[in-house]
């Protein structure tokens, strides 16, 4: 071998294992997404009690504001973190029931297992039904069950991340 086939050979190598490192990272870019799909669903009820609850998202706002500015700077920072992390939570919160919405809208297009889908992971995630009242419900296997949770949380991590979550796709 000469040294234009050993830099031939090397150069190949590199690109192959680029094109690996490529798309390993597509797939736990992937499967984070997924994951925090999941997170979320899972944290959706106590996401919004805490939109409820903050006064940064009520009235009394106002009145806060007045006693941040009186009170010293430390206690106005850790006030304003707390607004800052109340306006974030309302507006995550916010695209995510638009596009639950969203996947209402495209389920009620798609016919009766997409519909059967939603209720499925309506029930678990913000109904906190148990599994096996979830079956009887449905009338579904166990299998059918998991199979519709993990169509439903990948349709809705598509929706809620956009094209981001579906790169994978086009590999």
């Amino acid at each position: 071998m000469n040294k234009a086939d050993i830099v031939k050979l090397t150069v190949e190598a590199v690109k192959e294992y680029e094109q690996k490192q490529r798309v390993k990272n597509i797939k736990e870019r992937h499967t984070w997404k997924l994951r925090n799909t999941r997170l979320l669903l899972d944290h959706y009820n106590y996401f919004k009690d805490h939109i409820d609850e903050s006064i940064y998202c009520s009235d009394q706002m106002e009145t806060i504001d007045i006693i941040a500015e009186i009170e010293n700077c430390r206690g106005s920072i850790n006030i304003q973190s707390i607004k800052k992390s109340a306006h974030k939570t309302f507006v995550i919160m916010a695209h995510i029931d638009s596009m639950i919405d969203l996947y209402q809208t495209w389920c009620d297009r798609s016919g009766e297992t997409e519909q059967r889908r939603l209720r499925v992971m309506r029930m678990f995630f913000f109904d906190k039904l148990k599994v096996p009242d979830i079956l009887q419900a449905e009338f579904i296997s166990e299998s059918t069950f998991y199979r519709d949770i993990d169509s439903s949380v990948n349709k809705l991590s598509s929706l809620i991340f956009g094209i981001e979550a579906v790169h994978k796709m086009t590999e």
